[in-house]
This record gives C-alpha cells, sequence and structure tokens, in this order.
C-alpha cells in the first residue's frame, strides 16, 4: 500500500543572491549605531479631514448631528416614560397571568 509519494530534486536549490552576496551578508557585523531614517512628522486623520471639508459642509454636518442626538434623546424619553406605564398599569402582570394559565 503506497500512501506517498517524495520527491527529491537532482541538484540542491540555489539563492537568488550569488556565493559573494552571501558571504557578505554573514560576515557583517551588527551596527550599533545605525542610521536613523528621517521619518516626517505624524499627520493625524482629523486633521487632513479637516483642511479637506468646507466650513460650510462641516456646520451642516454639526446641525445634522446635534438633530441626531436630539431625536435619540426624546426616543429614549419616551421610552421610558411608556415602560413606567407598562409597569404602573398592571398590564404586564395581566399579560404573564393569561399567558402562564394557558
Amino acid at each position: 500500500m503506497e500512501t506517498a509519494k517524495f520527491l527529491y530534486p537532482g541538484k540542491p536549490l540555489q539563492s537568488v543572491q550569488g556565493p559573494k552576496d552571501r558571504l557578505q551578508v554573514v560576515t557583517r557585523r551588527p551596527s550599533l549605531t545605525r542610521s536613523k531614517a528621517e521619518t516626517e512628522p505624524e499627520t493625524r486623520l482629523w486633521k487632513v479631514c479637516a483642511k479637506a471639508v468646507s466650513p460650510r459642509l462641516s456646520r451642516f454636518e454639526r446641525i445634522a448631528f446635534l438633530l441626531f442626538v436630539a431625536s435619540a434623546l426624546v426616543a429614549l424619553a419616551f421610552c421610558f416614560s411608556e415602560s413606567f406605564h407598562l409597569f404602573n398599569s398592571g398590564a404586564l402582570d395581566k399579560t404573564v397571568r393569561v399567558v402562564l394559565t394557558r
């Protein structure tokens, strides 16, 4: 019963670099004083976006965001009001009793 076939190459694989380049890499000593690459100062994404967007559009976005927050707060207040009325009216208690008696 044969389970696996192994393929042995005829000659060893050679690297892309020549033997001279490989020898230099091996004999190079680690340098403790490596030159640091100069980097540009990091620019934050919000700063880039603030420069790209016009002030008129920014004002519109702020107004839209405030309207969204206001509508979310009104909806949250309405939900708390309705749940308060539900618990105080006894409707939830009656519903649970009807469901459990079936």
